[in-house]
């Protein structure tokens, strides 16, 4: 029985790890889209060269700023501060763990029924947080300047193997 035990605790370990990875990779599109939606969209930015040409003229442009690069460092930046705002879930049947707010954005009242909500479990999300978003800050910031669809799936699953055990995980919308 023991050695039953002592095989199987690196299973579980593994899962539990990648369940929190993931869970934090999808906290964070979604935390970065919610922040995204929340700007102005007529905001912009000058982006590009700030010389004089020859000519006189600047090859300055104006850019959407919620997009901008500018704009996401410094969201990457704060963001898994958010983490203290979810908790964990267990799936009764599967006992996979899933991380949902457990603060709406709006003021909402929200089913927080099996949620655990508890300042390891916040610690080790922001954690989890802070190490996707240092690692894979290009790709975030690649996927989400250009509006791209689906960057939950393709960010967390196709492009980091983070969620590669459930490509099609129901997530909250925020």
């Amino acid at each position: 029985l023991a050695f039953a035990l002592a095989a199987l605790l690196p299973v579980a370990c593994a899962r539990r790890s990648q369940d929190l990875h993931c869970g934090a990779c999808r906290a964070l599109v979604d935390e970065l889209e919610w922040e995204i939606a929340q700007v102005d969209p007529r905001k912009t930015i000058q982006m590009g060269s700030f010389r004089i040409n020859p000519d006189g003229s600047q090859s300055v442009v104006e850019v959407p700023y919620a997009r901008s690069e500018a704009h996401l460092t410094e969201l990457l930046e704060r963001v898994c501060e958010k983490m203290k705002e979810y908790g964990e879930k267990v799936d009764p049947s599967t006992h996979r763990k899933s991380y949902i707010r457990v603060i709406s954005h709006d003021g909402t009242k929200m089913d927080l029924s099996g949620v655990k909500i508890d300042g390891d479990i916040a610690s080790s999300l922001k954690f989890a947080c802070e190490s996707i978003a240092e690692e894979y800050e290009d790709e975030l910031i690649e996927f989400l300047s250009h509006e791209a669809d689906n960057v939950k799936d393709r960010l967390c699953s196709k492009r980091t193997d983070l969620c590669d055990h459930a490509l099609h995980i129901p997530h909250d919308e925020l």
